[in-house]
């Protein structure tokens, strides 16, 4: 057994803690709205078009997302990623205080505006994760970002319990806006006090040598510096003359990388994820025929598979390759999806006086739950620690913005879809793009679990799939 490199895992433990309060601020933002949506129709007299109005409600900050994510990789590039988390955090307080009057203008230009914090976060903190981690620790770490997205979606629907049923809650639902204030609030006070390093490659970047090894002697062992050092170094300039050459963006293998990378963070979002996360509520109540108080514990249930699995991941994640976590995983949540597409067929319509929670209907929340599992034990956390794998900052920028404007088309459509056409059309759809996100991942996605990014590089170069673990 090899000596372990670093001085102590719970060092590393508080330093990414700290970094995925952007991911709990990602979680909450996307979901809040979720319980509080009957509210926002009461105080926005929203009565015509209300399938359009929520979507867009529901999209804006998906759109805000898909700029910050585009945007993360210079502002990272110029400023770090401690000054860039700092800039997340402002910009996030200021699109909360937006919302604050209750208009729906202001409210749409306040959700803009945090999804563009939400962006920059889903690009930088993966980034983060990934400069800082030990190898042995990638996994587990890269894991603490999906677990926490859900931790904030579960508190976010947790509160939602709270709402009234009739809309009437527009004091409460100030409360819910200005909470996440106090994540940001957080991060910004631990990292000007407490974590005020930047990973050392920011440094090695710069040629600011002797910063870098201080940074790596605060978190390594003291003989393994220089080792540590030689290779951060290596790598970089290794970077560094691809990048000089005009090889890197226009070589085989970046191209195959970056065409990987989007791909799945484009079967990330068409999955269906969001789909469940946004409209969770009002799926449950046609589902149960109009029964709030079910529907909420519902919706609590949601946030905690998704909390439990991602917990679970962890050392699946530790353990087992990306790819083979991919492949299975997707086709596990294919099969759920198709469940639950045939079962939505059986299911009663809501406005059925005699309406009754029948089989169909528990066979649909059973698979639906079973989805949600399966996600997040493989597509959830995996996409995110595969594309840190592959892609460099401007590569993982444009990957994020794919998932971003997934995520906006989904947030946007699927209301319409849904109401208009069912949950077994609207979930078949889902269906079709997660079997056909399984046959890609089988041919195009190659092992990259404890391999440097020299040998990455000429995996995709040489283009054959790695089967390893």
């Amino acid at each position: 057994m090899s000596e372990q490199l670093h001085k102590s895992t719970s060092q590393f433990t508080l330093l990414i803690s700290n970094a995925v309060l952007g991911a709990f601020f990602f979680g909450y933002s996307v979901s809040y709205m979720n319980p509080a949506i009957k509210t926002a129709d009461t105080q926005f007299d929203i009565t015509n078009n209300k399938d359009l109005i929520n979507g867009l409600i529901n999209a804006f900050p998906a759109l805000g997302a898909a700029a910050g994510a585009i945007s993360s990789g210079k502002i990272q590039n110029k400023f770090g990623l401690r000054q860039s988390f700092l800039f997340a955090d402002l910009i996030g307080v200021v699109g909360f205080v937006f919302q604050l009057p209750l208009y729906l203008t202001t409210l749409l230009i306040g959700r803009l505006v945090i999804g563009f914090a939400v962006g920059m976060n889903s690009s930088l903190v993966p980034q983060y994760i990934k400069e800082f981690s030990p190898e042995s620790l990638s996994g587990p770490f890269g894991a603490m970002f999906q677990m926490t997205i859900n931790i904030g979606c579960l508190v976010a629907l947790v509160m939602g319990m709270f709402f009234n049923a009739d809309g009437e809650s527009l004091d409460y639902f100030r409360f819910v806006v200005v909470f996440p204030m106090l994540i940001c609030a957080s991060r910004i006070l631990f990292l000007a006090f407490a974590f005020q390093d930047n990973p050392p490659s920011y440094y090695i970047y710069r040629n600011k040598y002797k910063m870098a090894k201080a940074v790596i002697r605060n978190y390594y062992k003291r003989k393994f510096v220089d080792q540590i050092f030689d290779d951060l170094k290596q790598q970089i300039e290794a970077k560094q003359s691809e990048s000089q050459d005009n090889k890197q963006q226009d070589s085989a293998s970046y191209k195959s990388r970056l065409y990987v990378g989007c791909i799945l963070q484009i079967i990330q979002q068409f999955s269906g994820i969001n789909a469940v996360l946004i409209y969770s509520s009002g799926l449950f109540i046609k589902i149960t025929g109009g029964n709030n108080e079910l529907k909420n514990w519902l919706n609590i249930t949601v946030g905690l598979v998704n909390l439990v699995f991602s917990m679970i991941a962890i050392p699946f994640l530790k353990n087992i390759g990306r790819r083979p976590l991919l492949l299975f995983g997707a086709l596990a949540c294919s099969v759920f999806l198709g469940f639950i597409s045939f079962f939505s067929f059986f299911v009663p319509e809501e406005d059925d006086e005699n309406y009754e929670v029948n089989t169909s209907a528990i066979m649909v929340i059973v698979f639906m739950f079973l989805y949600l599992a399966a996600f997040q034990l493989s597509l959830g956390p995996v996409v995110w620690i595969y594309d840190a794998d592959v892609l460099d900052e401007k590569g993982m920028s444009i990957a994020v913005l794919c998932n971003w404007l997934g995520c906006a088309i989904v947030a946007q459509f699927f209301g319409l879809i849904n109401n208009g056409l069912g949950m077994q059309w609207s979930f078949g759809i889902f269906f079709v793009f997660c079997a056909l996100g399984t046959v890609y991942i089988s041919m195009y996605v190659k092992e990259t679990k404890g391999k440097n990014p020299k040998d990455i590089d000429q995996m995709f170069m040489l283009g054959k799939v790695d089967y390893d673990d």
